[in-house]
Parts: C-alpha cells; structure tokens; sequence
C-alpha cells in the first residue's frame, strides 16, 4: 500500500527547481501559479515499496487548469527515499518542466532543453504542439533498444492526429517499459485515461528484447489556437 511522505519537504525541492528558471510563483490553496496565472503546479510523493536495502517511490505532479486536472507521475527504485524522490524530480525536469515552460510559461528563463514544437491540423482546428524529450533510463543508448527512436513519435502522431479533439488542451503520456525479466509494460493516457489505440500501437513497435531493464517516456500537450479574426 503506497504511503504519503511528510519526511521530505517534496514542495521545497519543486520551488527550487523552478526557481532555476526566474519564475515568480504565488501559493493559491494547494498550488503554485507564475505570475498569478493558470496553470497552477503542485507535487506530492509516496513510498510505494520497500525492501531490506531499498525503496520505490513516486512522485506526483498535479497540474491544474481552468477547466482540466491531468497528474504525470515518476517512479524511482533506491536505496533510499532521499536518493529515490531526486532522480523522480531528475525524471520531472527532462521529460515534463520544459514542456511547460515552452507551452505556458514564456517569461522563464529558457535554457537549449531539445523540446520540439509544431501545428498540426486536427478535426478542422488548427492545434499547437509541445513535445517532450524522451525520457529514457536504461543500462545502453537508447539508440540500442530500437532501430529507429523516430517510431514512438510516429505513432503518438498518427494516434493524435485521429482523434476528434473537442477540448481545448490535451495531455499525452506514453510510456514503453521493458521490466527485463521477460515482462514489456506500454502505457498511453489521454489526460489522465488510458488511450488503448496508442498503447497498442506502441507495445508493437520493434522493441529490442536485451533482457535488461529499460524505459522510453514521451509527453505532448496540444493547445487549440484561436482563430484569427
């Protein structure tokens, strides 16, 4: 059973990281806001395991908009809560931060961070797109556990670009997982619910078997653009 840790002040660690970035942040209830402004950003981390000489915890980061809620959670495996919860806010920074801050924060401070932006046209609006680096962990080059890492975004774009986009924002998480011990874990959400589509085209993507431990993460938002009048 997971368990909320009050040992470590999880709030301080995400204000420093942003603090990197010369943002200026206002407490409203549970979260921060930049510049008094949506989205709002907030953070909690559990013990979800522990073993004699280690722990697994995951880190919880809430983003809260006018009209959405989506929650991008890190998992790390330790050998402490410490050293845990600092490669979770490692895994935070490269694969979510810098999204956000090319999406929603553009007085930060921006340093060259490899996020990718486009428009595409989906369900006749006209839609901006932030990309993710791939967040990867694994023991060899991500070059070495498929042939091609342009896949995984192919297919996030085909399965993106089918959908009948009716929000005005939208969250993708995609996430391909080889435990190492023969298991092989996908996962793809659409603010926060499963997106099957997704995950089975990912799952079947040509995923080399090492029979070690890897993970390749993406995220994108899309933001519907206002028309010009």
């Amino acid at each position: 059973m997971s368990k909320l840790i009050n040992s470590i002040d999880v709030s301080e660690q995400l204000l420093e990281i942003l603090g990197q970035f010369d943002m200026k942040l206002e407490k409203i209830e549970d979260y921060y806001f930049v510049n008094g402004e949506y989205p709002g950003i907030a953070v909690q981390a559990f013990e979800m395991e522990r073993f004699e000489e280690s722990v697994v915890v995951q880190l919880d980061i809430h983003i809260i908009l006018p009209k959405q809620h989506f929650v991008e959670s890190f998992v790390a495996h330790s050998a402490t809560i410490e050293e845990a919860i600092a490669e979770t806010f490692e895994q935070f920074e490269v694969n979510l931060l810098h999204t956000l801050i090319m999406a929603f924060w553009g007085d930060a401070k921006h340093i060259e961070n490899g996020i990718g932006t486009d428009i595409w046209d989906i369900n006749g609006s006209r839609w901006q797109i932030i990309v993710s680096n791939y967040g990867y962990r694994g023991e060899v080059p991500m070059d070495d556990v498929i042939e091609d890492t342009n896949l995984m975004y192919d297919e996030i774009e085909k399965a993106i670009k089918a959908l009948p986009l009716e929000e005005d924002i939208y969250a993708f998480r995609t996430v391909y997982t080889d435990v190492g011990d023969g298991r092989k874990v996908t996962e793809a959400l659409i603010n926060n619910e499963p997106f099957s589509e997704l995950e089975d085209a990912v799952s079947k993507l040509p995923w080399r078997d090492l029979g070690i431990y890897y993970s390749v993460r993406n995220f994108v938002l899309t933001m519907k653009l206002v028309p010009e009048e």
